[in-house]
């Protein structure tokens, strides 16, 4: 720096900062720990610098600490488990870093190092963006490999972590199924962080698309700074280098075919080097020579053939006349005849051709022109050109001749005479689309045609492409070039059979890194030529829109903070000059930290040939290998690397390759002694190779260098690879001399580098004054045409740029629906870069001679620009994508609107009718969709045209295939056995085959409906709908169908008529809903049960009409058939009395309104109309979600049954198709059918059946096999048609026992799907004796039509291949077929099972989330209301029932407790309470909301009514009285308001003693029914049964019945009248008797409860004492006196009282066992048990004649605590022994005594005892029940129903005891005696 006259303070700074960190380091070397509080204090010292005026000391401490960051996040574990302990930055790299940081001279604005290898320049940059991210700039990191730049970054994330700086690499990894818009969002998220790591190619593609494609690629990253790794690479051997986005040009894939004729003529050239003069000509094509001398010498000479030419051999006599012959008799043959006479033509012509070299050629040559000297004749010496019979050449020969062994020649060529040659002749065959001969496109066949807006373009680029068809000759895999998966194979979306297609000419740059360079393509055709020349498909030309050059990006940063790079060469002093100039740096070159221990050795130039030289590298390596050293061979290319590689493996195994950085990494291995590492240059620049500690022992790592370098700093870049960080290491070069280029040959490597130099320094310059010059001038245009497209947009408004594919059809601007003057914005952009891309491509010469061509540009922008603002283009493509993207909304709007698509498809017609074909299809489609006038004649008047206008395409495509087939030489392997490009051909042309049979089939359609007066609707698909395939290969294929314009094909169909039927059932549906709503409504919801009945019909009527509306079809016998059912069960159950009544019932709630009646309001109406059509609401969502489930139900289950059966099946029955040896043989037979008999006599074992055959054997097959399975299926639709009438028949019968029959035709249902089921289950002899049979019928005829000869054609491996898979496809079908067939049965069996019940439970839950409850309540209501009105008659009744129980049921209705009832409102009105007045009631909800609305009239119809608020609150009602202005009367009574009240205070207005005459009022309704109970019996009865319906939700009122809502899980009877509820009921109590469990208390006269003073609980005798005598006085003596005389009294009357004692008897037994039992109809019943199977009835009497009395609690004495209570009500102490009992506690309540207590109660229980024995008959009831009790209470098994003790049902006990109990005992000797046993 001194040297370059640097200002001293830098020096100083550099010289004071080491010696303080050289001094300071030893502090921290001991691994002491940084805290976060330090890492937070250097970075605050890292932000607070001035480095144009540093604090010295602050940045020492910065320094210091970012030195500890690093040796912390630089340690780490080794295999061993072991801490490594990080290293501390060398000073070396500290001055580094601080030469970066510090400003430079003058304008400089970056730095540039030269850092020996080795020396860590990855953590002098981490260091550096580290610091430069932590003062806030953004830092853009360039490496040179995608793999650097990962690497780079996963190592130093750490340190950017401890300092809060954000790092991260571009192209981020791919994630496997990502998106293209999940990637963008990647690539944003990486762009901003500070550190982002990448090549040059990648930041600069992204830039071009947020600059260019106006992406946000980038966001709002600034070029600040630059970190450039390897920088001279990226500057001076890349430097030129352009990145650009491929721009996909419309219409170059019509150069395809040109493309492919270029190839087939020049692909069978290969250059050859003349031995004198070492030139490079080119050999053509190799035939015959007698062919070739013809063509080249006697062309124009129609008297000489080829075989009088040959005939001149026999007379010097090579060979005799019979072989010639022989010969002409073999060629003459036709090429009809049999492939055996094709194979002796060849062995004849072979046989001759063998007696004729070079040397007799030459003679017959000779004779023929006789000593013309216009030829030269050549023959290979060495692999090389020599001139034969002469000494040298004249110079101007006219023809020169290449003669080869085996009787064959060539003509030798100069590259120019070749490129000229080709391109005359190619033109000769071309033609383009606007040229008058071409009238059809049957004319067509005989020419190349080409669009002719490609015209230019062709004439400028022939030349080019020619050339480029050399230079794939030329190129070699493995050097210029590998064949690899293209980057498009890491999205992951294809992988297995479909790997290879994603093979791809991959550019390799050998010369200087060695990368593959994955994202580049060649252009000008050559990419193209390589794929055609390894049999890849073909890739599409791209057109260059945009690019820029490395120079270009590194000068972006120069407006920031400029360019920091580092690289261990950086050059001389020229280089070092031309990167000052170009991009203002400043270059130093640091020293090494420790002089480099480097053994270079002699280097060795082999001479003897290649082989030679191989043996010399092997024998080198190997020496080297046996020292222990570790091996390192650099190669120039990957070919010679894989050579050494199979040479070396005969004596080494120890060798790894690094060849493809992707699949080879040698850095994270540790190489031990005789390794040997084969890399190209990929191991050469940036690349640690770590070997063990005893490899450097034994002096380290030898470098190999088997090639020269191009430049001097690649060759110090693979020597650098050794002797790293102080280590030994060995290089050494070992050259070919015969691959060295000429200027190097023949000098020794001192001159050979100094010339290197010299042409460096040439280079230099020449890139300097032409590359570089190019690139600004190609980059100086595009900044101009990047400003004409922002002057562009201006003529487009937001509204016309919106993009079409994005909108709704319902929201399309004014502008797109109709067809405008310009192009779209869109279109005319994409119009303009593909103009661009022309001048460009037109003005390359321009451009390279550096004219100034700004003005031309400009003027060609302005008039393409113009032009398509007036919407004109010669480019047919530019109309296409116009109509494209309004076809699309077209398609998606289906209206009546074509947004202008037609008149842009005439355009594009109009600008080339010869490619036509997508325009009239399209048209086609369109006019489909608008329906106009005539359409179907016009849709196939353009269908004709589109038909015979795909014959373009056939023909372009068939050209390509030809050429390609003919150009396939032995000089190129295949990469795979099926290649790619025959595969694209054969899928291409399946696709226009496809294509056209969707015209013709849509063709065929529309003559089938216009001769049937049809209409037509269009169904149109994705073009991908072509091929089902969705391989790589023709999912390309379909795109670029789509970007021609094809994005939509369509098929057409007869349009479905409107099912009227179904129509006329849907409206039939809504009639009856309609009547049944009208029914609900003016019968006022009196007969709301047949109302409801016809809306769940005309609901079930709507639901099939919308279905057959659907579908298109309805079925009048089925729905008669279902409704004759339902209306047949509804008759049978009704019967017409009651329809009759129903009818009454609605005409005179219709006639109600007209005469003015006040029966029922008019809001109740509404109401019940509401509540109707609520009703119907709930049906229709019951109903359709029961379809809709039903539907998706079996649907899911199927799918299900069906997926799990394949899987199961299939491995079956595959194993028994593949054991049938009769059609193992068949199948082979047939496949072999297909094969020509040649592939076996030549012994090609690698034919195979092509595409098409392949396709068509396995249609043919798969067709067989379908008509073959229906066979093995059971078929019993009879029998199920049988079962289905019988039930029907059964349920229109009305028999009773119509439940078990239809359960009988159920199961047989059940049991025939299941027979079905198991005759459709496949099994072996199924196979092999039905299937296969009938299989092999059906194969016959076909192997009629194409005999097998029985040759060796069934041993090619495709053969089996072929007959494998369609074993397997048949097997699939079968399987298939099995699968589905059994998974309906599975499907109809579970359906009958359990659907039902499934539905029911749905409909139920969607009917309960709809409100039906409520709904079901209201109806309930208004049907209680309605029968309560019937049931009071105005004349004489007769009563069914005794007054006993009616007066019952009047104590139970007419309770003080019930706040009012619909009976207390008839009572009231029907008698003279009211004064004859009539009662109306307004119910509403807490809110005051109206619920309803009802009237009772009185006797009296002058009296007037009275009106009556009923409020409903959730716990309670409140009744009121209204004003007649409506209000609500205050209502002051204590408590809740009663009926009685609100009448009370509605007819008296007041409040006075209100309670009182409300409590009157009741007493005398009360006392008026009982007065009249035959007349209130009815009512009675529907009152009791409303009430018992509303305790537990279980039952509801219908008909005067009381009727069970239906549970699937309760069989019993559903319908039973409400008396004998009452019958059958007694009271629901909670504990067996009152006395048991509750306190007992008196009510005093005004209501509240009198004190109890009692010890213990007080009983039922308790409260009766102090009600009646309301005192407390001796009250528990009185109470006992009062149960014994109580007991007294029953004893006395048994025979009065026996019922009642069964009864309670029971009752206790019911509630003992724990709630298993229960009393009905007096007797006691068991709860259903499903376990339990014996009697659930009994007589209590049998059990008592059965069993011993075995009593675990059967009387109070047995299991408590007896005690007397004192008069004062304290327990008396009880001194006994033991359990007190009853006995005891009634001696000492008697005796108040304890003496002798004990005897006295034995004595009292013998007396007891004796009293009942004495008086059996009179106790006989009372023991009975007594001991009913006992028992049900020991096991649970009993309980007591209808006096007899019934047993609950167990499976295991078979005995039924069930006896009538209600006999006279004193008639019954033997039941005396069980009495008293």
């Amino acid at each position: 720096m001194k040297e370059l006259n640097d200002p001293g303070n830098i020096c100083f700074l550099l010289e004071d900062v080491l010696t303080f960190i050289e001094k300071e380091k030893q502090k921290f070397i001991q691994n002491e720990p940084i805290t976060a509080e330090i890492i937070e204090e250097g970075k605050r010292m890292l932000k607070s610098l001035n480095f144009c005026n540093p604090d010295i000391d602050a940045l020492k401490k910065a320094l210091i600490i970012l030195c500890r960051a690093v040796k912390k996040c630089t340690s780490f574990t080794n295999d061993s488990g072991d801490e490594v302990e990080g290293y501390f930055p060398r000073l070396t790299q500290l001055a580094s870093l601080l030469l970066l940081l510090m400003p430079q001279r003058n304008n400089e604005k970056g730095c540039l190092l030269e850092i020996g290898t080795g020396e860590g320049k990855t953590c002098i940059l981490a260091m550096f963006a580290t610091i430069q991210a932590t003062r806030g700039t953004t830092v853009d990191i360039v490496t040179s490999s995608p793999l650097f730049a990962l690497r780079d970054q996963e190592e130093w994330e750490k340190l950017y972590k401890m300092f809060d700086v954000t790092s991260s690499t571009v192209p981020p990894l791919h994630k496997p199924n990502c998106s293209a818009e999940d990637y963008d969002k990647l690539l944003e998220k990486a762009y901003k962080q500070q550190v982002v790591y990448g090549t040059v190619s990648n930041f600069a593609a992204d830039i071009l698309r947020q600059e260019f494609d106006k992406k946000t690629t980038r966001g709002s990253r600034k070029f600040e700074c630059v970190i450039v790794d390897e920088v001279d690479y990226m500057t001076l051997d890349s430097g030129v280098q352009v990145t650009f986005l491929s721009h996909q040009t419309s219409g170059l894939r019509h150069v395809e075919q040109i493309l492919a004729s270029l190839w087939a003529l020049m692909s069978v050239c290969q250059p050859v080097e003349l031995h004198d003069t070492g030139e490079i000509q080119w050999a053509t094509r190799i035939q015959h020579f007698h062919t070739v001398m013809k063509c080249l010498i006697c062309s124009e000479s129609e008297d000489i053939s080829a075989f009088d030419i040959l005939m001149l051999g026999t007379n010097l006599g090579f060979y005799s006349q019979k072989d010639v012959e022989e010969l002409h008799g073999a060629e003459t043959r036709t090429q009809t005849e049999t492939d055996i006479f094709q194979n002796d033509k060849k062995e004849v012509i072979e046989r001759l051709m063998a007696k004729v070299g070079p040397e007799k050629q030459y003679s017959i040559l000779s004779e023929l022109l006789e000593n013309n000297s216009c030829v030269d004749c050549y023959s290979l010496v060495n692999h090389k050109a020599k001139l034969y019979g002469k000494e040298s050449s004249d110079g101007d020969a006219d023809v020169r001749i290449l003669l080869l062994e085996n009787g064959r020649a060539c003509e030798i060529l100069s590259e120019k005479c070749l490129l000229k040659g080709v391109v005359d002749k190619l033109k000769s065959k071309m033609t383009y689309s606007d040229d008058s001969v071409l009238h059809s496109p049957k004319k067509s066949k005989k020419f190349v045609v080409i669009p002719s807006f490609l015209r230019n373009y062709i004439e400028n680029q022939l030349p080019v492409f020619a050339e480029n068809a050399l230079n794939a000759i030329r190129m070699t895999e493995g050097r210029e070039y590998m064949i690899d998966r293209a980057p498009e194979a890491n999205r992951g979306v294809f992988s297995g059979e479909y790997a290879h297609h994603f093979d791809a000419v991959i550019p390799v740059d050998f010369e200087a890194s060695g990368v593959l360079e994955k994202n580049k393509r060649w252009g000008d055709g050559l990419q193209q030529f390589l794929e055609m020349k390894h049999q890849l498909a073909i890739s599409q030309l791209s057109s260059v829109t945009n690019f820029m050059s490395n120079t270009h990006f590194f000068k972006k940063y120069l407006t920031g903070y400029g360019i920091f790079g580092v690289t261990g060469t950086l050059g001389g002093k020229a280089e070092k000059a031309f990167l000052e100039r170009h991009f203002r740096t400043a270059s130093y070159v640091i020293p090494a930290h420790r002089r480099k221990n480097c053994i270079e050795l002699p280097p060795i130039q082999v001479s003897r040939g290649y082989a030679q030289w191989i043996q010399k590298i092997c024998e080198t390596t190997q020496r080297a290998a046996d020292r222990g050293q570790v091996i390192l061979i650099i190669c120039e290319d990957v070919k010679t690397a894989d050579e050494l590689k199979t040479k070396m493996l005969e004596k080494n195994e120890k060798i790894t390759m690094y060849t493809i950085s992707e699949k080879h990494n040698i850095e994270k291995q540790n190489f031990s002694q005789g390794n040997i590492i084969i890399a190209t240059n990929l191991g050469g620049r940036g690349t640690d190779i770590h070997v063990q500690d005893d490899v450097n022992d034994l002096g380290g790592l030898f470098v190999l260098l088997t090639y020269f370098p191009v430049s001097h700093r690649v060759e110090r870049q693979v020597f650098g690879r050794t002797a790293r960080k102080g280590n030994p290491g060995t290089v050494q070069m070992i050259l070919n001399q015969d691959h060295l280029a000429p200027a190097y040959q023949g000098h020794s490597m001192e001159t050979m580098r100094q010339l290197r130099e010299e042409y460096e320094l040439i280079h230099l310059d020449s890139m300097e004054k032409n590359e570089l010059r190019e690139n600004e001038i190609k980059e100086s245009l595009f900044s101009m045409f990047c400003e004409f497209l922002c002057d562009f947009d201006k003529n487009y408004s937001k509204e016309e740029k919106s993009d079409l594919s994005q909108m709704e059809p319902n929201n399309v601007p004014e502008y797109f629906k109709n067809h405008q003057s310009k192009f779209d914005y869109q279109v005319a952009v994409n119009a303009l870069k593909e103009s661009w891309a022309l001048w460009l491509i037109l003005h390359k010469e321009h451009i390279t001679r550096h004219d100034d061509v700004k003005s031309d540009l400009t003027e060609h922008l302005k008039e393409t620009g113009g032009r398509l603002l007036q919407g004109q283009s010669n480019n047919f493509y530019d109309y296409i994508n116009q109509a494209k993207g309004r076809t699309e909304l077209q398609w998606r709007s289906k209206v009546k609107c074509d947004y202008g698509a037609v008149d842009y498809w005439e355009s594009a017609v109009k600008c080339d009718p010869f490619y036509k074909a997508v325009a009239r299809y399209n048209q086609a489609g369109i006019t489909l969709n608008l329906k106009n006038k005539s359409y179907m004649s016009e849709a196939k008047r353009l269908l004709e045209e589109a038909k015979t206008a795909v014959d373009v395409y056939f023909s372009e495509s068939t050209n390509t295939m030809m050429c390609c087939n003919l150009s396939v030489t032995g000089a190129a392997v295949p990469h795979h056995k099926d290649t790619n490009l025959q595969t694209q051909m054969q899928i291409r042309m399946n696709i226009f085959k496809s294509w056209k049979g969707y015209i013709e089939s849509v063709l065929t359609a529309l003559s089938t409906l216009e001769n049937a007066n049809s209409e037509a609707i269009v169904i149109h698909s994705n073009v991908h709908h072509l091929l089902k395939d969705n391989d790589p290969i023709t999912t390309n294929e379909l795109m670029a169908l789509d970007g021609a314009g094809l994005n939509t094909v369509f098929e057409v169909k007869k349009k479905p008529e409107f099912s009227f039927d179904a129509l006329t059932c849907f409206l039939f549906g809504c009639l009856q809903v309609a009547g049944g709503i009208l029914v609900c409504t003016l019968s006022y919801g009196a007969v709301s049960h047949i109302g409801r009945s016809l809306i769940c019909e005309g609901v079930s009527d709507m639901v099939e009409g919308i279905k057959g509306m659907i579908t298109g079809s309805f079925d009048w016998a089925k729905w008669a058939i279902s409704k004759a059912i339902s209306i047949g069960l509804s008759l049978i159950c009704g019967g017409f009395s009651k329809l009759k009544k129903a009818s009454s019932l609605v005409c005179r709630g219709a006639k109600g309104p007209m005469t003015g009646a006040k029966t029922v309001s008019s809001f109740t109406a509404k109401q019940c109309f509401k509540q109707a059509a609520k009703y119907t609401v709930q049906e229709l969502g019951k109903q359709g979600f029961n379809t809709v489930f039903s539907c998706a139900v079996d649907k899911g289950i199927t799918v299900l049954f069906q997926k799990t059966l394949e899987d199961t099946l299939k491995t079956k029955v595959l194993c028994w198709i593949k054991g049938n040896h009769e059609l193992d043989k068949v199948l082979t037979d047939y496949v072999c059918s297909g094969i020509p008999s040649i592939a076996v006599q030549h012994e090609l074992s690698g034919v195979q059946v092509s595409k098409g055959c392949e396709t068509q054997i396995r249609q043919t097959v798969d067709l067989i096999t379908k008509q073959a399975i229906p066979s093995l299926m059971m078929n019993c639709t009879k029998i199920h048609q049988v079962l289905d009438t019988c039930s029907f028949l059964t349920k229109i019968t009305g028999l009773d026992n119509v439940k078990y029959v239809e359960k009988s035709l159920e199961i047989s249902s059940i049991v025939t799907t299941l027979v079905k089921a198991y005759k459709s289950f496949p099994s072996e002899d199924l196979i092999n004796k039905n299937f296969v049979p009938q299989l092999l019928q059906i194969m016959e005829n076909l192997l009629r039509e194409k005999k097998y000869d029985q040759d060796e054609r069934h041993n090619l491996p495709d053969v089996k291949r072929l007959k494998n898979d369609l074993l397997k496809n048949i097997a699939e079908s079968v399987s298939e077929s099995f699968a589905e067939v059994l998974a309906g049965h599975a499907t109809t069996i579970l359906n009958k099972i359990y659907l039902g019940k499934i539905n029911h439970a749905a409909g139920c839950a969607v009917r309960d989330v709809l409100g039906r409850k409520d709904t079901q309540a209201f109806f309930d209501n208004q049907v209680f209301k309605h029968l309560l009105s019937e049931a009071i008659p105005t004349g004489p009744v007769s009563c069914s029932n005794s007054e006993e129980k009616l007066k019952q049921y009047t104590e139970e209705i007419f309770d003080v407790a019930q706040t009012g009832t619909a009976l207390d409102i008839h009572v009231l009105t029907q008698s003279n309470l009211l004064m004859g007045k009539g009662i109306k009631l307004c119910v509403v909800d807490k809110d005051g909301k109206k619920l309803t609305e009802d009237y009772f009239p009185g006797s009296d119809n002058t009296a007037g009514d009275i009106v009556l608020q009923l409020k409903k609150e959730p716990k309670n009602v409140q009744w009121n009285a209204l004003a007649p202005d409506g209000s609500v009367m205050p209502m002051t009574v204590e408590g809740r308001s009663t009926l009685h009240h609100a009448v009370i205070q509605a007819m008296h207005q007041s409040q006075d003693d209100i309670t009182h005459q409300a409590i009157d009022l009741w007493k005398k309704a009360k006392q008026t029914v009982q007065e009249n109970l035959f007349k209130f019996e009815e009512a009675l009865k529907l009152q009791k049964g409303y009430e018992e319906s509303d305790k537990g939700g279980k039952y509801y009122i219908g008909e005067r019945r009381l009727k069970k809502h239906k549970d699937p899980e309760d069989k019993s009877s559903d319908s039973f009248d409400i008396i004998d509820l009452l019958k059958k009921q007694a009271p629901v109590v909670t504990n067996p008797t009152w006395g048991s469990g509750e306190a007992w208390n008196a009510l005093a006269p005004d209501g509240p409860v009198m004190p109890m003073t009692v010890e213990g609980r007080s009983t039922l005798h308790h409260a009766a004492i102090q009600a009646m005598h309301q005192s407390q006085d001796d009250i528990t003596h009185q109470a006992i006196d009062l149960q014994k005389k109580a007991k007294q009294t029953v004893l006395e009357n048994l025979s009065k009282s026996g019922e009642g004692l069964k009864l309670l008897k029971g009752y206790e037994e019911s509630y003992k066992a724990g709630g298993k039992y229960y009393i009905s109809e007096r007797r006691l019943k068991k709860h259903k048990d499903p376990e339990d199977k014996s009697s659930d009835s009994f007589d209590i009497i049998d059990l008592l004649k059965k069993q011993a009395p075995v009593v675990t609690n059967p009387t109070w004495g047995s299991g408590e605590a007896w005690n007397a209570l004192a008069p004062d009500g304290p327990v008396m102490p009880m001194t006994v022994k033991g359990r007190s009992t009853l006995h005891h506690a009634a001696i000492q309540a008697m005796h108040q005594s304890q003496d002798d207590i004990t005897h006295q109660a034995i004595d009292l229980q013998k007396k007891a005892k004796q009293t009942v024995l004495e008086n059996l008959s009179k106790f006989g009831e009372a023991l009975k029940l007594q001991k009913g009790y006992e028992e049900s209470d020991k096991g649970g098994k009993y309980h007591i129903g209808e006096r007899r003790l019934k047993k609950h049902k167990d499976p295991e006990d078979k005995f039924r005891i069930n006896h009538d109990q209600g006999r006279d005992v004193s008639s019954k000797p033997d039941e005396k005696k069980a009495l008293r046993h």
